[in-house]
């Protein structure tokens, strides 16, 4: 792998929110896409297909490039505690994590750490 491929796979942190509402899905991507607007694999966590008003729990996924970086603003809240885990490099999801809890309060419970890859699960609430 070429040393331009490996410091841009350096920047990517994978985002899971399991078991999440449409609305905090939205609003912890909204955070994320403003603090790394460079992160074109991160969704809105709206679901097209819901149509009757109710908010189903669902597995959102998306992907953050911590190679830029900008103001986090965001509207939106959690109506909710909210779990995320988080992997990547050590720096990139540290950087993940302080974006977070710029915003929300933030719990961290180390899962899988090692040597190019560290993974957290981390619990959001809204301050």
């Amino acid at each position: 792998m070429s040393t331009e491929r490996m410091e841009e796979s350096a920047n990517l942190v994978e985002v899971e929110l399991p078991d999440c509402t449409p609305s905090n899905a939205a609003a912890v991507f909204a955070v994320l896409r403003s603090a790394f607007p460079r992160s074109p694999q991160l969704g809105d966590g709206h679901d097209r297909a819901e149509g009757d008003g109710e908010e189903r729990r669902r597995f959102w996924v998306g992907t953050v490039d911590v190679g830029t970086h900008g103001d986090v603003e965001c509207s939106l809240e959690l109506k909710e505690p909210t779990e995320a885990d988080i992997s990547g490099s050590p720096d990139a999801v540290r950087q993940v994590r302080d974006a977070l809890a710029g915003f929300y309060d933030v719990t961290a419970e180390p899962r899988i750490s090692g040597d190019q890859e560290v993974e957290v699960r981390l619990r959001l609430t809204q301050r």
